[in-house]
């Protein structure tokens, strides 16, 4: 049985050494507070109804998946997507975090979402980006945008 568990204790070993290594956990914790930061950009570049900077969060080659089932593929796309969307009203969003993982110069976010529509009317939603360190700065590459839609009466 001992021989068995030689495997599970090596690995449980290894991840314990990995953990203990300087710079690894301060490294990710740096990353995600950097990852927060550009959240914060993202909130408040979008408020400021400033498409082109919102889009400079993007990378060049971006693949964005709307809310509405859309698809913007590069930085451009996104940045007209932006504009259109304050030139229709939309505004005021707030961004809340939920989880951030870091994984070497990758990184995932979730988010929770809320805006204003051009009626004044609150809407909510979720997003998934998928971003990459390039020159020291977190880059989205892919986005997954999502609406929440109101259940219909039972």
């Amino acid at each position: 049985m001992l021989f068995n568990m030689r495997p599970q204790i090596m690995a449980v070993a290894a991840l314990a050494l990995s953990a203990m290594l300087p710079g690894t956990a301060g490294a990710e914790s740096e990353a995600v507070r950097a990852i927060e930061k550009r959240l914060g950009q993202y909130e408040a570049r979008f408020n400021r109804q400033d498409a082109e900077a919102v889009s400079r969060l993007f990378s060049e080659e971006v693949v964005y998946y709307g809310p509405l089932g859309q698809v913007f593929e590069g930085r451009d796309a996104v940045e007209q997507r932006y504009r259109n969307s304050f030139e229709a009203g939309f505004s005021d969003m707030e961004v809340e975090t939920l989880e951030i993982e870091v994984l070497g110069d990758t990184a995932w976010d979730i988010a929770r979402y809320t805006i204003l529509d051009p009626s004044g009317k609150p809407l909510a939603g979720y997003h998934l980006a998928i971003l990459e360190r390039v020159d020291g700065e977190w880059i989205v590459q892919r986005t997954l945008v999502n609406a929440v839609i109101p259940q219909p009466p039972r």
